[in-house]
């Protein structure tokens, strides 16, 4: 752990910016992700019967792999929906094209109500994402940081769903749900980040 502090510090010494490339471990116990949508039913109120299951829900069940009941954000599911498959477009921010530190932004910007910097890099070093190397304390609305390009320190970026899959516009297949344990994916990931609990409020 030392070490990878140690390499974030000569890290921030690199100057420039870079958006996606076209081809401090948080405690255990911080393990919510960015932020849960606010429930639709208010605090006391008496459950009736089960919700029928939203298409929507069945839909991204079948892509994490896991029961439909874990499809619980909405919100951020609807707008994957609306983006996926995408084209990739480098510096693209909309939906004749789109790259991942773009869609990062506008994601969070429209199912969390966060801004965050507009390329890769600057998001990997904002000083509101906590960062941490190990997988095992991902959770749902973490970003996740590669590095895609040989010469950058990080170059591509996705958004962590669950079950060890994520979402991102890839420069091969434009916005698309991928596998972590995907060897590409695997021997290029460089850490995780979490927004700031405080920056919530913002």
């Amino acid at each position: 752990m030392r070490r990878f502090g140690m390499f974030l510090l000569s890290l921030s010494f690199i100057p420039g910016f870079f958006s996606c490339a076209s081809s401090k471990k948080t405690s255990s116990e911080q393990t919510s992700g960015i932020i849960i949508e606010a429930p639709t039913t208010s605090p006391g109120t008496v459950a009736s019967a089960p919700k029928k299951k939203e298409p929507l829900q069945e839909k991204y069940a079948q892509y994490l792999n896991v029961p439909p009941d874990q499809i619980q954000n909405i919100r951020l599911f609807q707008f994957i929906d609306y983006w996926m498959y995408t084209p990739y477009k480098w510096g693209g921010t909309d939906k004749t094209g789109i790259d991942c530190s773009a869609f990062m932004q506008r994601l969070l910007k429209e199912v969390y109500d966060i801004r965050i910097p507009r390329t890769s890099i600057t998001q990997f070093f904002d000083k509101w994402v906590d960062l941490f190397d190990s997988k095992r304390y991902l959770a749902e609305g973490d970003l996740v940081f590669f590095r895609t390009m040989e010469d950058k320190v990080v170059s591509h970026v996705g958004l962590y769903l669950g079950n060890r899959m994520f979402i991102n516009a890839s420069s091969s297949k434009g916005v698309i749900i991928a596998n972590l344990d995907d060897p590409y994916w695997k021997s290029r990931y460089v850490a995780a980040g979490r927004v700031k609990t405080s920056m919530l409020n913002k």
